[in-house]
């Protein structure tokens, strides 16, 4: 059963249950399916009451604010919406070469997801050189909305370090190993 947060204890049992066992205040509510007794306490079992459905956002607004419902995904945050991504390297092979848009909470899979592309691009860019790749590493940056405080991933940079595999030449080889490598 989905739960109005501004219905009544009362009302939602009326809804639940199709009858209306209820009296004043401080009432007893009597499930027909259980036959369990809940009392609602004396101080608040008046301060409840229906609203109607055009005023129930500006209500929420009035007790909650405009920046927790945003939180909450109940108002729409224009910042977050209106936010997209594009990819500022010069690889070509990768996702994000137009602008798109992706929401906050799935920015962090879309941003990784994106970074692997160029971990993977580096990859075989290397393999195909006949070089070897000696590190790699992701970094993922993160920023918290201004407008509706949630976080989400504001981009992202990939870095490799490539070398190449012929190390040592046939004369080197033979010193290779003792105490000090030295190329004579």
């Amino acid at each position: 059963m989905a739960i109005n947060p501004l219905s009544t204890p009362v009302n939602m049992a009326q809804n639940a249950q199709g009858s209306s066992n209820t009296s004043a205040a401080g009432s007893l509510l009597k499930d027909n399916s259980t036959e369990q007794r809940t009392q609602l306490p004396a101080s608040r079992s008046g301060q409840f009451k229906l609203v109607a459905p055009d005023e129930r956002l500006s209500k929420l607004v009035d007790i909650y604010g405009e920046k927790k419902l945003k939180q909450m995904g109940i108002v729409e945050c224009a910042t977050c919406s209106s936010r997209t991504y594009i990819d500022g390297s010069d690889d070509p092979g990768v996702s994000f070469k137009s602008p798109s848009h992706v929401s906050p909470e799935a920015s962090f899979a879309a941003v990784m997801s994106h970074e692997q592309e160029h971990v993977s691009n580096e990859q075989a860019d290397a393999k195909s050189k006949d070089a070897e790749v000696v590190a790699q590493s992701v970094r993922i940056f993160t920023s918290i909305c201004p407008e509706c405080g949630k976080s989400y991933a504001s981009g992202g940079v990939t870095k490799t370090t490539v070398a190449s595999k012929g190390g040592y030449d046939d004369k080197a080889k033979t010193y290779a190993g003792n105490l000090v490598d030295a190329k004579l």
